[in-house]
């Protein structure tokens, strides 16, 4: 199958990035790329032929100040946004070590809106990447398919290193199979606060984490880039809705 070579902007909550390097985008392709300087939030937006030229935008952040002792957890968010096709893949790709507790999927119902679906059981967890798949998500009318990951981080992670992650997705069209990895979306290790270092996972004990805060994600789900203005337009109307 045919291959090629895409400049994708890279959109942080403070600037702009240009990648040189290309990111490579076509059906079984696996995007190989230079990344961006670590940021809690990355979007790329781009548009190509099999696409008719209308844009399509895959973005990760991290849930929370972005930091995470070892043996804690931390929460990502990927959404896939665009101009009406449908998604029957949006893709995870964590830390190594890393190891998921939890798979959550959001995504535009014809009834119901906009609804929080557990896939912890379903998800397909192969290395360092963590898959949900459906029969096809619309992104019509403004639909947002998003994918709430937490992992536990491993207990002799290092403090002070920034472990990079990366997102990707298929849209149902002609070289539609995107993958960045790694994208820039980083977490910071840090030392165990008095609580953690006294008493373990909080999660052991039965309280939760602090990292996960999935309600904070809520705010941002149905803006595609996060904090960035919503650069896609042109929605294509009369899509069939969710068939998975």
């Amino acid at each position: 199958m045919s291959r090629r070579s895409l400049r994708h902007a890279v959109a942080t909550t403070t600037s702009l990035v240009l990648l040189a390097a290309g990111v490579t985008v076509g059906l079984g392709a696996s995007v190989a790329q230079a990344a961006p300087a670590c940021a809690l939030s990355q979007s790329v937006t781009d548009d190509w032929a099999g696409s008719w030229g209308l844009p399509y935008t895959v973005s990760k952040e991290v849930v929370g100040d972005g930091t995470v002792a070892p043996g804690q957890t931390v929460t990502y968010l990927t959404k896939v946004s665009g101009s009406g096709a449908l998604v029957n893949q949006i893709r995870d790709f964590h830390p190594a070590g890393f190891q998921l507790v939890k798979a959550r999927l959001n995504v535009k119902w014809l009834i119901g809106n906009q609804q929080w679906e557990d896939v912890t059981g379903t998800a397909v967890v192969n290395g360092t990447s963590v898959v949900a798949k459906g029969g096809g998500w619309t992104t019509a009318g403004g639909g947002v398919i998003a994918l709430e990951t937490t992992y536990k981080v491993p207990d002799n992670a290092t403090v002070g290193s920034k472990l990079d992650s990366g997102a990707g997705t298929n849209i149902v069209l002609a070289a539609g199979d995107w993958n960045i990895n790694p994208m820039g979306v980083c977490v910071t290790i840090r030392q165990p606060n008095p609580v953690e270092a006294g008493a373990g996972s909080l999660e052991d004990m039965g309280f939760g984490s602090v990292n996960t805060g999935s309600g904070q994600v809520f705010g941002s789900l149905t803006d595609p880039q996060g904090s960035m203005t919503n650069v896609i337009g042109g929605v294509l109307g009369n899509v069939i809705g969710n068939l998975s």
